[in-house]
């Protein structure tokens, strides 16, 4: 049969993937969203004050170069305000990379239980998604260089990973880096590392200098509390940096998002108490889950992975999952990690983590 010619051809097939699941929520009851990590204390009142005043100017286009939030990101962090380009979320700029430095009949590499975005970015870019194994659920540098082929364009490793937590210490990070040949783009992704307390964990960004190779990426949508303005940014050589820039959108990150941004830095205290607290709360509910006989994966991150005892009859996570829903609380499912025994629980506040326990009370009981 003839194709028809009465509707524009598609070049790539839907395969219905996405990092946000659909779920059918019961009506009259409120909801906790604990299912996509976002952070449940809230954005810096700095924030919310520039986002009204800006808000007093929707007819006046965003700066296309984000030249404030560029200096100020780069006055923070102590780097070059050119080697730094702003997103709209760190999910553009993973795509633009994907875009910019994969081809059909090349590969991009990353770890089995790395960011699902990943193999989208592999597939939007007509490329190979290659996964490597990770023992013990956590990224694993041999086992990335072991897969590292002559079509290898891109290796994305995300520290700490989603949906595990897990990381490596700056040491193995380095030692991918180096021992990468460098014709292979390196993406450290790196948006949950404000959770991380450990002197031998690195976010990457001093694994720049020198490298015409690697890109950090980071976030100011989990422990700065911006999700709704999709913000990120990454950091690169100067070279690198231009050629985001153009294959970017105009106006990418809006004025609003910018402001927004802007003022979140001003005031990082807030980010140190949203560190605290999304400790203290971890601490706690880890506690309280396991009384329950499920295991939590150790790791550094606002959320837990939750394995689920296989031993209990119809006390499987999905189960678990159907119960929590239908109490109006939502989770993630991990299937398409092939992670069916686990749940994936974002670290709220400690009194909505204390309505989870008190839900799986009823589950298990």
């Amino acid at each position: 049969m003839s194709a028809r010619l009465d509707r524009p051809v598609a070049y790539i097939e839907g395969i219905g993937q996405s990092v946000v699941k659909k779920v059918d929520l019961p009506k009259d009851v409120d909801i906790l969203n604990l299912a996509t990590n976002e952070s449940s204390f809230g954005a810096s009142k700095a924030v919310l004050d520039a986002i009204r005043e800006q808000a007093e100017k929707p007819h006046r286009y965003p700066d296309p170069l984000s030249t404030e939030l560029r200096h100020a990101i780069g006055q923070h962090f102590d780097l070059e305000a050119d080697q730094i380009v702003c997103g709209n979320g760190s999910e553009e700029l993973l795509d633009g990379i994907g875009r910019i430095y994969a081809r059909p009949g090349d590969e991009i590499l990353f770890s089995e239980y790395g960011f699902l975005q990943f193999p989208i970015v592999a597939y939007r870019a007509g490329a190979t998604a290659i996964k490597a194994p990770s023992p013990n659920l956590t990224a694993n540098v041999d086992t990335l260089l072991e897969n590292v082929t002559e079509r290898t364009k891109i290796l994305f490793l995300a520290n700490p990973e989603n949906p595990t937590g897990t990381y490596i210490p700056a040491s193995e990070v380095r030692r991918l880096r180096d021992n990468l040949p460098r014709r292979i783009v390196l993406v450290v992704d790196s948006v949950y590392c404000e959770y991380v307390d450990d002197p031998d964990f690195t976010d990457g960004l001093e694994l720049v200098e020198g490298h015409n190779n690697v890109i950090v990426i980071r976030t100011f949508s989990k422990a700065w509390g911006l999700a709704g303005l999709r913000v990120g940014w990454a950091y690169c050589s100067a070279s690198m940096a231009a050629v985001l820039n153009t294959m970017r959108g105009i106006g990418n990150v809006n004025a609003m998002a910018q402001a927004g941004a802007v003022a979140a830095l001003s005031d990082p205290s807030h980010v140190d108490k949203v560190r605290r607290e999304t400790d203290q709360a971890r601490k706690k509910f880890i506690k309280d889950l396991s009384r329950f006989g499920v295991t939590m994966v150790p790791g550094a991150a606002n959320f837990v992975l939750v394995k689920f005892p296989a031993t209990q009859t119809n006390r499987k996570a999905v189960d678990a999952f159907r119960h929590l829903v239908s109490e109006g609380i939502i989770v993630r499912t991990n299937e398409d990690y092939g992670l069916d025994d686990y749940l994936r629980i974002t670290i709220g506040t400690i009194e909505e983590c204390d309505q989870v326990i008190d839900s799986l009370d009823r589950f298990f009981n």
